[in-house]
């Protein structure tokens, strides 16, 4: 995923941040025993945020205990103890990575094509680690659905809503894998959500780099309006907080205020960030802002 899914901090209160924190770092260390130590620097605030989501739905009994870490060894930090549904979202996370590798070695060509393939050993190595420790995730389903995304770039298809919505049904799967029910429901819908979000949030922040690249975008082969995508993410962010609605957060209060705080401050304010950048880049050819 692509980092864009993170609280905004300062309306946050204390107990709440500490439990992202918590959160974030009990991830990290959960990584490093179930899919080895470098896939801890894969780690991004969206796995954090799937793991508090999952938390919710799993009804996931929490521990948190202040000690330290390798990345802060002078200062104790909250960090939360391994659980099963942190185990998840590491490995789910490792087989997330292969598949951007994949991906990555797929789309470059000459030198740029270097990067990933150094990379590939690594990042296969999580990917088997996380299968071997979980053979229940749904690789194949991922592989096939980024798959798929990938087919649509090399076709380079100018419709963003048919992109975003290919990672938004990867994400429902992530989301959704090994629940049932309602929750099940939930996790499917929401994944989607954030998926189709999160994809048109990455390709608006990263319309000119890559212009300057040439590489895929479709908002670079057919241009859309910055209002008229923040529009769109709204909506579906709108869908997010139906979705958000629905879970039973009965004893998980500061789950419940984090979540919340994602969905109605955070994703909002990096849209608003990147569409506020994207006035600039998204041009008409007489050069006025569309």
């Amino acid at each position: 995923m692509f980092g864009y899914i993170k609280p905004f901090v300062p309306d946050l209160r204390v107990r709440e941040h500490e439990l992202y924190r918590a959160i974030y770092c009990g991830l990290c260390r959960s990584m490093g025993r179930c899919t080895g130590c470098a896939s801890r620097l894969t780690l991004s605030y969206d796995f954090a945020f799937l793991a508090a989501v999952r938390l919710v739905l799993e009804k996931q009994q929490m521990k948190v205990s202040v000690t330290r870490c390798a990345a802060s060894p002078l200062r104790r930090r909250p960090i939360m103890e391994d659980n099963p549904t942190l185990a998840y979202c590491a490995a789910a996370a490792a087989i997330l990575t292969r598949e951007k590798v994949r991906d990555d070695i797929s789309d470059s060509s000459g030198l740029s094509k270097l990067p990933p393939r150094l990379l590939w050993p690594a990042a296969s190595g999580m990917a088997k680690k996380a299968l071997r420790f979980d053979s229940t995730l749904p690789a194949f389903e991922i592989m096939e659905g980024l798959s798929q995304l990938s087919a649509l770039e090399k076709e380079k298809c100018t419709s963003v809503d048919s992109a975003a919505d290919c990672f938004g049904r990867v994400l429902s799967v992530v989301f959704s894998h090994g629940l049932s029910g309602s929750e099940r429901a939930i996790a499917a819908s929401l994944g989607h959500s954030i998926g189709r979000t999160v994809y048109v949030l990455d390709a608006a922040d990263d319309m000119e780099k890559d212009r300057k690249k040439n590489n895929y975008n479709p908002l670079n082969l057919e241009p859309i309006s910055p209002e008229s995508l923040s529009t769109a993410v709204r909506l579906e962010l709108k869908r997010a907080e139906s979705c958000i609605n629905l879970m039973d957060f009965e004893g998980m209060t500061e789950l419940r205020e984090l979540i919340c705080n994602i969905i109605y401050e955070g994703l909002p304010k990096e849209a608003d960030r990147i569409f506020n950048k994207s006035n600039e880049n998204i041009r008409n050819k007489d050069g006025s802002v569309i």
